[in-house]
């Protein structure tokens, strides 16, 4: 057996618009915005696989884009998206297509505050007052005057 990568199913959720995946780590609150060749990279990671398969599936890369991809992974793995398991590896099912024909360094943007990046603040669910929806924004602070 060898060391393998995975997505981390039990704490990620992912989807895929156009050209961008976007990946949310719902035990972390971050967001990641994976453009260029990341989002095939990331699909190739959906079945565990070791970064010599990885690389290889991708195709002769220079050891500079080499770098990138596997610069990825770790990237990914501390932030707990994917993780290293001692598993047989799963080889590449589908030959790699990337974007636009070439490959192009993976773009792995993280945004590690939820509430920041949708621009409201938001406040626990209290179950001692009646339910209004969620989330409920928080209140704008008052100011008193003095008379």
């Amino acid at each position: 057996m060898n060391a393998c990568y995975a997505i981390n199913r039990a704490a990620v959720a992912h989807e895929t618009f156009g050209e961008e995946t976007v990946v949310i780590n719902f035990e972390r609150g971050t967001y990641f915005s994976l453009r260029q060749s990341a989002p095939v990279i990331w699909k190739m990671l959906q079945n565990p696989m070791t970064t010599d398969d990885l690389l290889a599936a991708l195709g002769p890369l220079p050891p500079v884009a080499q770098t990138a991809v596997l610069g990825m992974v770790d990237k990914l793995l501390r932030e707990g998206c994917l993780v290293r398991t001692e598993t047989d590896a799963v080889a590449p099912r589908d030959p790699c297509v990337m974007p636009g024909g070439a490959f192009t360094p993976p773009v792995v943007e993280a945004f590690h505050d939820l509430t920041v990046l949708m621009g409201i603040e938001l406040v626990p669910v209290n179950y001692e007052h009646e339910f209004q929806g969620w989330p409920v924004p928080v209140p704008a602070p008052t100011t008193a005057m003095a008379d």
